[in-house]
């Protein structure tokens, strides 16, 4: 899910890096919340998103563009590591930032021992643009309030 305003401060790294997301509130916070306003059947809150970071079960990392949290899940089956784009967010939407920077975290996934690397969006227009860039859908689910 790439979102994304024109008026905050971020790092002036082009490579993604590892942040502290106490010491990147006053703009991470507000695009997260942005990514929320923008997907209301997420259930997470920004307070939730900055404790799984502080707990360590959650990563920040930041760039000029903007910000992604990685996550990791294990398919309690198989017992495969996925590595989950769990949040993305951009300062400018439509910079192609999933190809710019989708070798680095799939070589970081690879070093972590990751055997698959994920993300999840309902924004339907993403499909296209990452299956074009190699990536391929692997599940589709549709909900209905009971």
């Amino acid at each position: 899910m790439a979102h994304g305003r024109q008026d905050v401060d971020t790092v002036a790294e082009d490579k993604p890096t590892v942040a502290d997301i106490s010491k990147n509130l006053s703009w991470v916070v507000p695009g997260i919340d942005e990514i929320l306003e923008d997907t209301p059947q997420l259930t997470f809150e920004a307070a939730d998103v900055y404790a799984a970071c502080m707990n360590g079960s959650a990563t920040l990392w930041t760039t000029a563009d903007g910000f992604v949290v990685t996550t990791g899940e294990i398919d309690a089956f198989t017992g495969d590591r996925t590595y989950l784009i769990w949040l993305a967010w951009a300062k400018v939407r439509g910079n192609n930032l999933v190809v710019k920077h989708q070798d680095f975290f799939i070589s970081h996934a690879k070093e972590e021992g990751y055997k698959y690397i994920e993300v999840r969006s309902a924004v339907p227009e993403l499909a296209s643009y990452v299956i074009s860039n190699g990536w391929e859908v692997d599940t589709v689910v549709y909900t209905r309030e009971l």
